[in-house]
């Protein structure tokens, strides 16, 4: 059976948007058809990024208190039975200005990666049905940075500091839905976790550090376990990278763990070249 779906998980830093992209020049050279969707692709087809959830009394209240602009919030809102879906990083991307700062605070308050865990996790777990079955009657394969181990963690660990059988419970009842895809998960490793957070840190502006350790030591588990700093944020990234091995040790697919510690281009692609080319037909059928 074709692999339909090749994810590309790890920790910051560890190299998954170089995997991802030679994961995509592999598929190229072979003429597989296939899309690839890195973190924070605001379309992501099996995720949601920039979009807030509102039950139907919560959507009323917000159009009752933004009555101006009572037509743009319909116009770019999504029904879901009776509910609403808002994409507001699209509609700001799309408007600009004209998508006032006071509207866009109050409907980032019902992000879905802020709502409570059991109302995220059915919204996640509906998404990726969704998609598995779409996936299924179409050509191509499909490439995903980690959204797979990542987001699951972020939310029930780093964010709500929840029982590690919640986020093993969690992230298998995704493993089954997107079983019928067949996938393969490459799981990008280094060495030192200290020395690749300290690398990218270096490179990343210091607004993206200062957010990064706050989410990592401010929220859950960082501020249950009284982390501090980036000493801190270094523990809890070691402490995630051990739930995630664990959860990759458990689940029941294809999996292989990329040691990614000397960034070695031309050795990578040949190792992930031979993980994958028994699980795809790289020639599509013509």
């Amino acid at each position: 059976m074709k692999t339909k779906l090749i994810m590309i998980e790890g920790l910051p830093s560890s190299g998954k948007s170089t995997i991802a992209q030679i994961t995509d020049e592999i598929l190229n050279e072979n003429e597989t058809v296939h899309k690839i969707f890195y973190e924070g692709n605001l379309d992501h087809p099996a995720d949601y990024d920039g979009v807030s959830f509102l039950n139907f009394q919560e959507f009323n209240e917000l159009i009752c208190k933004y009555e101006k602009y009572s037509d743009l919030i319909k116009m770019n809102s999504i029904r879901k039975d009776e509910n609403f879906l808002i994409p507001y990083a699209n509609i700001k991307n799309k408007l600009g200005t004209q998508f006032p700062n006071e509207l866009l605070n109050d409907i980032v308050k019902y992000d879905i990666y802020e709502l409570p865990l059991d109302t995220h996790i059915d919204l996640i777990l509906d998404r990726w049905m969704n998609f598995a079955d779409n996936a299924m009657q179409g050509k191509s394969t499909y490439i995903f940075e980690c959204c797979f181990i990542q987001n699951p963690i972020t939310v029930s660990m780093l964010r709500d500091n929840s029982r590690k059988e919640i986020t093993i419970n969690y992230i298998k009842r995704l493993a089954k839905i997107i079983e019928p895809l067949n996938p393969i998960l490459l799981y990008v490793d280094t060495i030192s976790v200290e020395q690749s957070f300290r690398k990218v840190f270096v490179e990343r502006p210091d607004s993206w550090l200062e957010g990064f350790i706050y989410y990592y030591t401010k929220r859950g588990f960082g501020k249950a376990n009284k982390k501090d700093g980036i000493e801190g944020t270094i523990e809890v990234l070691k402490s995630r990278k051990a739930l995630e091995l664990e959860i990759l040790d458990i689940l029941d697919m294809k999996k292989q763990i990329i040691d990614n510690s000397l960034y070695d281009y031309k050795k990578t692609k040949k190792e992930i070249s031979n993980i994958i080319k028994n699980s795809l037909y790289l020639k599509e059928m013509k």
